[in-house]
């Protein structure tokens, strides 16, 4: 009887363990789609003594539905951003500058419950202006990129909030003086309809 159990013991640590292996050994995530719309509430880009917030909404698609987990491969674009009501100044989006690269960056959570999906978005560009103020010019690059934060359910695997984040230098106009852009949680779904995308590693 001892026995039995130490054998029953040891093939349920043996499955345990090659489970975690697997997770943990897993090279790529796989989306469910490759279109998506990032919808916020309000986009802002702060300078010193003026801040601009906006209404904001991109869209885009990835390359494959299979993502390698390395940090700074292009992913996708960015390929439609538009600017609703703004409460405070004025901005612009630089259409003619799309699409925008998407670069994939990291993950935040402990392999396969990951809560959080990192990318960077490059050539974002746009130009603002406070009310009677000078207007200014911004364009993420890779040394300063707008950051992408996409949340993700671990127990659903669905995507189903997006944050954006980042500190981005000012064209000569205005002296290169850097701004801060942030926004809102903001509502991350499948293009053109409100379902979630999931995520799973492979």
């Amino acid at each position: 009887m001892r026995l039995c159990k130490l054998l029953l013991a040891s093939v349920g640590a043996t499955v345990l363990l090659g489970a975690l292996v697997s997770s943990a050994s897993a090279r790529n995530l796989e989306i469910s789609h490759q279109r998506f719309v990032a919808r916020f509430a309000f986009a802002e880009f702060h300078l010193p003594g003026a801040t601009t917030r906006c209404e904001l909404s991109l869209e885009g698609s990835l390359h494959s539905r299979t993502m390698a987990k390395v940090a700074g491969s292009l992913i996708g674009y960015i390929t439609r951003a538009d600017l609703g009501i703004c409460q405070a100044g004025t901005a612009t989006v630089l259409t003619s500058t799309l699409p925008w690269h998407v670069r994939y960056s990291g993950f935040r959570g402990t392999l396969p419950e990951i809560n959080r999906i990192f990318t960077h978005i490059i050539g974002a560009s746009w130009r603002v202006r406070e009310s009677g103020g000078i207007a200014c010019l911004a364009r993420s690059s890779t040394s300063e990129p707008v950051h992408e934060d996409i949340w993700r359910e671990p127990a659903t695997q669905e995507l189903f909030a997006v944050e954006l984040s980042g500190t981005i230098r000012t064209g000569f106009e205005c002296l290169g003086i850097s701004g801060s852009f942030a926004s809102s949680l903001g509502v991350f779904s499948i293009s053109s309809v409100n379902a979630k995308a999931t995520v799973h590693l492979i």
